[in-house]
């Protein structure tokens, strides 16, 4: 989404309302898809056109499959813990939790790297955050990968689904 923005070059309140509508739709479990035009007078695919225009910003609903609510449902009752490791955002997966009946202790994919700016996680180890976290936001194929070895060197059984 920040690349439609950073494409029409947004500025001052511009910006800060489209943020601001993307944070809202996250919060309510939505991503945001960006749209933008381009008039290109000379109907050439080599032409430069014009400036990108913002038009705005539409609501995606993707909501977990029936399927995975029932398979973290029962491996819940099981005593299995589940963790959410997504590349949404922050806001978007703690409500994607919610809606599956999983905790909501998340953290975005800075706190993995030791650069959380939220005081009460600063001092915690990463294994030890890992592991007592829901899940984690905002994350890169190798940060799943970390998390999961972290979790594997304290001694526990990981999989996925």
């Amino acid at each position: 989404m920040c690349q439609i923005i950073d494409l029409c070059q947004l500025k001052g309140e511009m910006k800060k309302k489209a943020h601001e509508i993307i944070d809202n739709f996250a919060e309510r479990g939505l991503r945001s898809l960006g749209v933008a035009r381009q008039t290109i007078p000379e109907k050439n695919k080599e032409s430069e056109g014009e400036p990108w225009e913002f038009v705005g910003l539409l609501p995606l609903f993707d909501p977990p499959r029936h399927d995975s609510a029932e398979t973290i449902r029962r491996a819940l009752d099981l005593g299995v813990n589940v963790k959410m490791i997504t590349g949404d955002q922050l806001a978007i997966g703690k409500e994607t939790d919610r809606r599956l009946g999983m905790g909501t202790n998340m953290y975005p994919s800075s706190s993995l790297l030791g650069n959380s700016k939220d005081a009460g996680i600063a001092g915690i180890p990463i294994d030890e955050l890992i592991e007592k976290a829901d899940g984690f936001a905002g994350v890169f194929p190798e940060h799943k990968y970390e998390i999961v070895k972290k979790l594997q060197e304290r001694k526990h059984i990981c999989g996925r689904f």
